[in-house]
Order: structure tokens, then C-alpha cells, then sequence
């Protein structure tokens, strides 16, 4: 069924995954997917938390134990693997997330959740980095762990937005302004 889903939202957006034509696409009665999911919101919801985990999970196996400066630059390379193998999931994730700014989405705090593992982890890294004297200490870890992500958040945006953008040159530039911004001389955030 979230099969189903990605593939309604990916060609016709968010208007066009209702629970029927999942439930038609995935060869199960709309009763089904209701049973299942209770609601469009629900199904949206657990199809956000979903591709969300498929995403942690890329990181973190990139990551590994890494801090600092190269926990973020494997980050940068899981994105960048994230959107050449999976484009369909990264688009609905990201379909899903600004669909959220609707005060009405029901799926908000999914979100919401999201987001905030998201800088939690990166913050983490950062403050780990400037633990072991990778990264310096001025840094205000919770500002340049939301500096980051917004970064991140708007190279995919911008790259759903204009499927021809350089993406690989995009992801080497901001692999060196990661570097140049987070190396012990530059100025603290």
C-alpha cells in the first residue's frame, strides 16, 4: 500500500492519493487501507515516518561513529546517495514536509518529529567534534546544527523544484563550505 502511495503522490501529488486509488493501485479495497490506516492523514503520516526511517538509517550506517566535521561530510554523501537511489521516496518526503506547513495537516508532528531528530543528531555530532578538539569550541552547536539542516533542506527543494539542477557539483560545494566553515580558524557561528 505505501508502495501504492509513493507512486499516486510522485505522479499525481497529494490530491491524487486518495485512499481508494491506493487501495485500487495496491489491489486491496479502500476498506483495506482505511482498516489499516484509518485515514488519509494516518496513511501520509506512517508513509512519511517510513521513508524518514529508510533515511536514518542511510545515515547512520554512512556516519557510523564518526563526529565532527566528518560525520557531517557522510552525511552530505548519504544525502547525495539518497536522492540517486531512492528520488521517488526523497520527493514524497519532501511532498510531505511542505504539506505540513498547512496549519491543518493532520501529519504535522510527524514532521515536526522529524525535524528535531534530524538536529539533534547533527548538533550531537557537532558537540562530540568539538569534544575531541575537531571542531572549535565556539561554535554555537545548535545554531550551526539548524544551519545545516536548512542547507540540506533547501538543496533537495530546489532540486525537486528543477530536476536539472547540478546536484553532484551542488553536494562537492557544499562538502567544501562544510569543511571551510567548521575548520579550527574560521570564525565562530
Amino acid at each position: 500500500m505505501l508502495e501504492a502511495a509513493v507512486v499516486l503522490l510522485c505522479d499525481g501529488g497529494l490530491s491524487a492519493a486518495t485512499l481508494a486509488a491506493i487501495g485500487e493501485r495496491a489491489g486491496y479495497s479502500r476498506g483495506l487501507v482505511t482498516h489499516r490506516f484509518g485515514t488519509k492523514a494516518g496513511l501520509l503520516g506512517h508513509l512519511h515516518d517510513q521513508v524518514v526511517a529508510d533515511w536514518i538509517a542511510r545515515v547512520q550506517q554512512a556516519v557510523g561513529d564518526s563526529v565532527g566535521v566528518v560525520a557531517l561530510l557522510r552525511v552530505i554523501d548519504a544525502l547525495h546517495g539518497f536522492i540517486e537511489e531512492a528520488p521517488d521516496e526523497m520527493r514524497v518526503m519532501y511532498q510531505l514536509r511542505y504539506a505540513s506547513i498547512d496549519p491543518g495537516a493532520e501529519f504535522r508532528a510527524n514532521v515536526a518529529n522529524a525535524h528535531k531528530a534530524q538536529r539533534r543528531d547533527v548538533q550531537r555530532w557537532i558537540e562530540r567534534g568539538q569534544q575531541v578538539g575537531a571542531i572549535d569550541e565556539t561554535h554555537d552547536a545548535v545554531l550551526a546544527a539548524e544551519l545545516f539542516c536548512a542547507t540540506v533542506d533547501g538543496l533537495i527543494y530546489r532540486w525537486l523544484v528543477n530536476p536539472g539542477l547540478p546536484v553532484r557539483e551542488l553536494h562537492a560545494l557544499l562538502k567544501r563550505q562544510t569543511l571551510d566553515l567548521f575548520s579550527r580558524s574560521s570564525p565562530a557561528c
